[in-house]
């Protein structure tokens, strides 16, 4: 019963192991934000300033003492450059984008029409709706109906090639 529990704990391992997948990145604004930023942010460690003393006999006592250095961070922000990089990634960036998008759909929108009317007018070509005409397949129907027959055509056998076989 161990053995069984065994095996099966090292099979799971091994297709747990064969199924290893990539972990998805992070795409979120805040880390990019950041690591555009961290060059302009610089900490620094402070020298703890000597400890005071007075003339009154205080200076024996401040002396007797373990003294801990202090770990005093300074933090120095360049804000002119931290102020660019906020109004280009939040305010700049966007209105390019969106004013790029904006001219792109401008155009975009009668070409759109335009290449559908092609199409369109591609797909009932040859097909004439008339009392007197017989009707005919327009080229889209056409091409459709070949494109369909060869899929099934070789892959579905016919009914003389089933009956050759037996």
């Amino acid at each position: 019963m161990v053995r069984a529990t065994e095996e099966s704990e090292r099979r799971l391992q091994r297709i747990a192991e064969r199924r290893r997948i990539p972990p998805v990145p992070d795409l979120r604004f805040e880390y990019s934000y950041v690591r555009s930023v961290a060059p302009h942010v610089h900490i620094e460690q402070a020298a703890s300033p000597p400890p005071s003393t007075s003339e009154k006999g205080k200076e024996k006592a401040v002396e007797g003492l373990v003294l801990e250095s202090q770990g005093r961070e300074v933090v120095r922000v360049e804000w002119g450059r931290i102020l660019w990089i906020t109004t280009r990634d939040q305010v700049i960036s966007p209105l390019l984008q969106g004013a790029l998008w904006g001219v792109a759909s401008h155009f975009m929108r009668p070409l759109g029409a335009v290449l559908g009317a092609h199409i369109r007018t591609w797909w009932a070509r040859g097909a004439t709706r008339g009392k007197d005409v017989p009707e005919i397949e327009g080229n889209g129907v056409q091409w459709l109906r070949n494109w369909m027959g060869s899929i099934l055509s070789a892959s579905v056998p016919t009914v003389s090639s089933a009956s050759r076989l037996h």
